[in-house]
């Protein structure tokens, strides 16, 4: 388990909750991103950084499909 970044929170950003929930799915091994690389989340109006989001989750797709 690698420590994940502190997203940023601005306006119309995604739903904090579901990003933690999915992260934490990550870090248990019940998911992985290599095939699901772009996941879209609730956007609320104030949430995590939708771009920092995506460039994480691609982060650990491309590590996960190294991994195998």
């Amino acid at each position: 388990m690698q420590p994940h970044p502190d997203f940023t929170v601005v306006l119309r950003g995604f739903e904090r909750t579901e990003v933690d929930a999915l992260l934490a799915q990550v870090d248990r091994g019940e998911l992985s991103l290599a095939d699901n690389p772009r996941i879209d989340f609730t956007v609320v109006l104030r949430g995590y950084d939708r771009e920092q989001v995506h460039a994480y989750l691609g982060l650990l797709a491309a590590q996960h499909a190294a991994d195998g």
